[in-house]
């Protein structure tokens, strides 16, 4: 690991917006072909099945902007989120290639409801992505935000680890694979410093070039947050009719809140 790298894996305050600043530039790598990005669009698709063609979606953790890419060339008018600045422009940068019209902005979960003037038909946060909250107590304020930013009536979905099964067969293990790129063999590794429910985790994502000795590591903090503190701030946040479905062996599921 070099120098750089290390000082950044020390730095344990360092912001969700940086450490996915950091990562930005080899998220879509690291994701290509991840299965829970298949199953959130089977699922997300009832929701968006039921919209009008002029209804308005907000992709609130847009990443590098695939599923707001894919919603908007459905011919929905379509705006996206991330808290991190280097996300957004990678996903603008992609729209504008595939000569796809989205609203980009940068937000936090908790700023959306002044930093946009719309309100929507459906909002998503997919990918597991409500893991990185920096507390447990900004969970109400968040889906509060959310719920503003909603038309009534209108629907919430997300995607999260299916916790209780995981610490139950404690399933989440260390994990090596390859990525390859215009620039060669990539090997990723996945690590866990995992401290139980509610507490801040880390996940360590140590990237290793082809001819390079040394690796890089970015490490990534989240928090295991079960179900029913999901539902209990969701009810709280004003949400009345709130639904759990899994994906296939329950790793993970999705939740849909109105």
């Amino acid at each position: 690991m070099n120098k750089e790298s290390e000082a950044r894996s020390r730095k344990t305050g360092c912001s969700i917006q940086q450490q996915y600043d950091d990562i930005a530039f080899i998220y879509d790598l690291l994701s290509d072909g991840d299965d829970v990005m298949l199953y959130f669009r089977m699922h997300a698709e009832k929701e968006i099945a039921k919209l009008s063609q002029s209804a308005k979606i907000l992709d609130c953790s847009c990443g590098t902007g695939n599923h707001a890419i894919w919603m908007a060339r459905q011919g929905f008018d379509i705006s996206a989120s991330d808290i991190s600045d280097e996300m957004v422009a990678l996903a603008s940068a992609k729209a504008g290639k595939e000569n796809v019209s989205i609203n980009f902005f940068k937000s936090s979960w908790e700023e959306l409801p002044a930093m946009t003037r719309d309100t929507f038909d459906l909002v998503v946060s997919p990918g597991n992505s409500m893991a990185h909250l920096d507390e447990i107590d900004s969970l109400l304020s968040t889906f509060k935000a959310i719920k503003e930013v909603l038309n009534p009536g209108a629907a919430y979905f997300f995607d999260v680890r299916n916790w209780e099964k995981t610490f139950e067969e404690a399933s989440l293990i260390t994990q090596d694979f390859d990525v390859k790129n215009e620039k060669g063999n990539i090997n990723v590794r996945y690590s866990y410093d995992i401290r139980g429910w509610n507490a801040p985790c880390i996940m360590h994502v140590d990237i290793q070039r082809e001819g390079e000795e040394e690796s890089s590591r970015y490490p990534f903090h989240f928090l295991p947050i079960a179900y029913q503190q999901f539902h209990d701030a969701l009810s709280k946040a004003g949400f009345k009719d709130i639904k759990r479905g899994f994906y296939p062996g329950e790793d993970y599921y999705f939740v849909v809140a109105k």
